[in-house]
């Protein structure tokens, strides 16, 4: 499905810089977009960008929009209401 699509599945990313992540199986690419998923943690230790971030881990975002160009969350607690970190309420943050 996923290549169907175009989309090349990659090993585990490392690290990113500018337009490139680094991955585990030491290849680079540079890439457009990139989705970063973390599962059900925050996993943003990856991101060197400390303006971005705040106590306990949480990016300084609007709407999980940041001043970073480019860069932006989906599925933070309250992003834009209660449900925005679940599940069910992870489609209409999608949609905004």
């Amino acid at each position: 499905m996923l290549k169907d699509g175009g989309i090349k599945q990659k090993s585990k990313a490392l690290s990113a810089n500018d337009h490139s992540p680094f991955f585990k199986d030491q290849s680079t690419v540079k890439v457009g977009n990139l989705i970063w998923s973390t599962g059900f943690k925050s996993g943003d230790s990856r991101i060197k960008l400390p303006a971005i971030f705040k106590e306990k881990e949480m990016p300084i975002h609007k709407g999980g929009v940041t001043d970073s160009q480019g860069l932006y969350f989906l599925g933070l607690p309250w992003q834009y209401r209660r449900g925005s970190a679940l599940l069910q309420g992870g489609g209409e943050v999608a949609d905004i």
